[in-house]
C-alpha cells in the first residue's frame, strides 16, 4: 500500500450526549465496534474529545477482519452512527462547510459588520455590538488575569534576572547551579526571555498557571523557537489494544498516530541543537501514560527539562518556587543602569564561560575592591601622563583612559561601600 493511500491527520474531535451526561464509554464503544485507530483524550466539561484519523478524502482509518487497515468507513456514516446513539460527533469543517458558514453569517450580519468596519462610526452605535454605551462601567474583574509563576532555565547570569525585575515590574529570584541558572518569579504581562546571544541558550521557560496545563517555551541558542505542553496527551488512551493486533504495520501505524499526534517531535527537531536535548526523554515525557510516559504532571515537566541537562535540584527550585539565591527588585531604570555598572563584567558574562582567563581576572578582582582601585588609580596616572603628550593621539589615549579609570574609581568606591 503507498504513502499516498494510508496518508491522513489527526482530528482532534469532540462528542457530546446532549443531556450533559458523560458520552465516554458510548463513544469509545462505537469506535471499537467499527475498530477505528482513534483515542480517547478524556472528559472536558459536558464533552468528550477524541483523536480520530481521516484521510483527505473524508475517509475514517479503521481495521478490517482481518487486521489490515480500511478505508471504507466515511466520516458521515461515522456520525451517523453517533447520531443514533443520541450523541454529536462534531470532527471540524471542510473547507466547503467554512464556506457555507461564511456565505450564512454575511446574509444574516452584513450590515452589522460594515458598521463595525466603519471608521466613522461613533462609539454610541457600537453599544449593541459587545461595546458598552458612554455611562457604563467596564467591569475590570472581566479583564483580571491570574499570574503564572515562570521559572526559566538558562546559561544567563544575574544581568537578565535585574532586567527582567525591571521589565516586568516584579521580583525575581536568580539561583546558580554548575553552569545553568534559575530566574523564578511571577507575572500576568505578556513578555519574552531576554537573552544576550546565543551563549545563553538554550533558554527554557516553563509556564505553570493557576488553572490549566503548563506549557514550555524553548529558545535554542540559533534562536529558534519551539512550544510545548508536556501534559496535553498525558492521559490519552487507545479505543484499541495494540498489543492485541495480528498486523504488525497496523499496529505500528497506530502506535506512531498516538505518540506524534502532539507534534512534539517536529518541534524539538526544529530546534536544531543536536546533542545539546536528549530528544528520546524529551518526547518520553510527553507521550500518554499508557503508551510508556512519564507517569505524573509534576514529574513529566521535571523529565521535559532534565532532557535539556538541566540539573535536577535546578528544577525543584524552579517548579516549587523555593528559588533561595539573590532576589532582583524593580529599582527604576536608571538605577538599574547603575547596578549594570557595579555588576560589570562578572554579572554579565555567560555561564559557561566563566573560566576564560578575563572572566577569571574579573572575579578575582571583584574579591578584592582595594586592589581594583589601585590599578584604577595606575590606570589615572597613566592617563594623566598621556594627556600631556606633544602627539594628538597620544593626548587622546590619554583622555580617554583617564575617563575610564575615574568610572572605575568610583565604581570600586560603591562596591567597597557596600561590602
Amino acid at each position: 500500500m503507498s504513502a499516498e493511500q494510508i496518508a491522513f491527520q489527526i482530528t482532534y474531535a469532540s462528542v457530546d450526549s446532549g443531556g450533559g451526561d458523560d458520552p465516554t464509554s458510548a463513544a469509545e464503544r462505537i469506535l471499537r465496534d467499527e475498530r477505528v485507530l482513534a483515542a480517547v483524550r478524556g472528559f472536558d466539561g459536558d464533552e468528550t474529545v477524541l483523536l480520530i484519523p481521516v484521510t483527505d478524502s473524508g475517509d475514517v482509518v479503521a481495521l478490517d477482519a482481518d487486521g489490515r487497515l480500511r478505508f471504507d468507513l466515511t466520516a458521515q456514516h461515522l456520525l451517523e452512527l453517533f447520531d443514533a446513539e443520541g450523541l454529536t460527533l462534531h470532527l471540524g469543517f471542510v473547507d466547503d462547510a467554512l464556506e457555507a458558514v461564511d456565505a450564512e453569517l454575511d446574509e444574516q450580519f452584513s450590515e452589522a459588520f460594515e458598521q463595525l468596519d466603519d471608521s466613522a462610526a461613533s462609539p454610541e452605535d457600537l453599544a449593541g455590538f459587545g461595546m458598552p454605551d458612554g455611562d457604563a462601567e467596564l467591569d475590570e474583574d472581566l479583564f483580571a488575569v491570574d499570574p503564572v509563576q515562570v521559572a526559566e532555565f538558562s546559561r544567563r547570569g544575574p544581568w537578565g534576572a535585574r532586567l527582567t525585575a525591571q521589565i516586568l515590574q516584579t521580583s525575581v529570584d536568580y539561583l546558580e547551579v554548575g553552569t545553568w541558572s534559575l530566574y523564578g518569579y511571577r507575572t500576568d504581562r505578556p513578555h519574552m526571555a531576554v537573552s544576550g546571544g546565543s551563549a545563553d541558550g538554550p533558554i527554557i521557560e516553563v509556564n505553570l498557571p493557576a488553572h490549566g496545563d503548563a506549557w514550555v517555551e524553548i529558545t535554542s541558542p540559533r534562536g529558534r523557537t519551539a512550544m510545548i505542553w508536556p501534559n496535553s496527551e498525558q492521559h490519552t488512551r487507545p479505543v484499541l489494544e495494540i498489543d492485541a493486533m495480528t498486523v504488525p504495520e497496523s499496529a505500528e501505524v497506530y502506535r506512531r498516530m498516538l505518540t506524534e499526534a502532539d507534534g512534539t517531535g517536529e518541534e524539538l527537531a526544529g530546534l536544531d541543537m543536536g546533542d545539546a536535548i536528549d530528544i528520546a526523554a524529551a518526547q518520553r515525557a510527553c507521550l500518554p501514560e499508557v503508551l510508556g510516559g512519564v507517569v505524573g504532571e509534576t514529574a513529566r515537566i521535571e523529565a521535559f527539562i532534565a532532557a535539556f541537562g538541566v540539573p535536577a535540584t535546578l528544577i525543584s527550585a524552579g517548579l516549587d518556587d523555593r528559588a533561595s539565591g539573590r532576589r532582583f527588585t524593580p529599582r527604576g531604570w536608571g538605577r538599574t543602569a547603575g547596578d549594570f555598572l557595579l555588576g560589570g563584567l562578572v554579572e554579565t558574562t555567560s555561564l559557561t564561560r566563566r573560566g576564560r582567563p578575563l572572566d577569571r581576572f574579573a572575579r578575582f578582582l571583584r574579591k578584592r575592591p582595594l586592589l581594583g582601585a589601585s590599578i584604577s588609580t595606575a590606570e589615572l596616572a597613566t592617563g594623566i601622563a598621556f594627556s600631556r603628550s606633544r602627539s594628538r593621539i597620544g593626548r587622546g589615549v590619554g583622555i580617554l583612559l583617564i575617563i575610564d579609570a575615574v568610572a572605575d574609581l568610583v565604581i570600586w568606591t560603591v562596591r567597597m561601600l557596600r561590602r
